[in-house]
């Protein structure tokens, strides 16, 4: 059986939304290919367009990682009503797209994959320094690595250390 490729797309919805694409192959984490924070509107052209580069490749999975819109005490400080609910729609139409597409989509909280995705985990994976002053690109490179990881076969950056 042949190594697949995966495009690992990471993001962080919202009003203002992080995009992280990132290459697995053969296991091998690569260097993001995108680090982008952009509006609502503007991911679903970008996710479909990265996306769809993406499978004109032979043996090329890709895989949409977004953090789901959870309603909490945190989130009803942080966000208006109207940033919850364009939230909420950019999560159903990514949903959409994947299907659309044949993507597969993840989703995982942040509380989930911010305790596994530390910024030394990041730092050692090359995605703190190329989200820098980007925090919603942060978030989404958190969730990118940590699918990555759980499910493109791809080793945690962090075993790669030698002591």
């Amino acid at each position: 059986m042949p190594d697949i490729k995966y495009l690992i797309i990471g993001v962080d919805p919202g009003p203002t939304t992080g995009i992280v694409a990132m290459w697995a192959d053969r296991g091998v984490l690569i260097d993001p290919l995108r680090v982008i924070q952009c509006d609502a509107l503007s991911t679903l052209f970008i996710v479909h367009a990265l996306a769809v580069r993406a499978l004109r490749g032979e043996d090329c999975r890709v895989l949409l990682a977004v953090e789901p819109f959870v309603v909490n005490g945190r989130a009803g400080r942080s966000a208006t009503p109207q940033a919850g609910a364009v939230t909420r729609s950019l999560i159903t139409e990514l949903d959409n797209l994947a299907c659309m597409a044949g993507v597969v989509m993840h989703c995982h909280t942040a509380a989930r994959v911010k305790n596994w995705a530390t910024n030394t985990r990041l730092a050692a994976a090359g995605l703190l320094t190329a989200t820098e002053g980007m925090g919603h690109a942060r978030d989404a490179a958190r969730h990118a690595l940590h699918a990555a990881t759980r499910y493109c076969g791809a080793p945690d950056p962090l075993s790669r250390r030698t002591g």
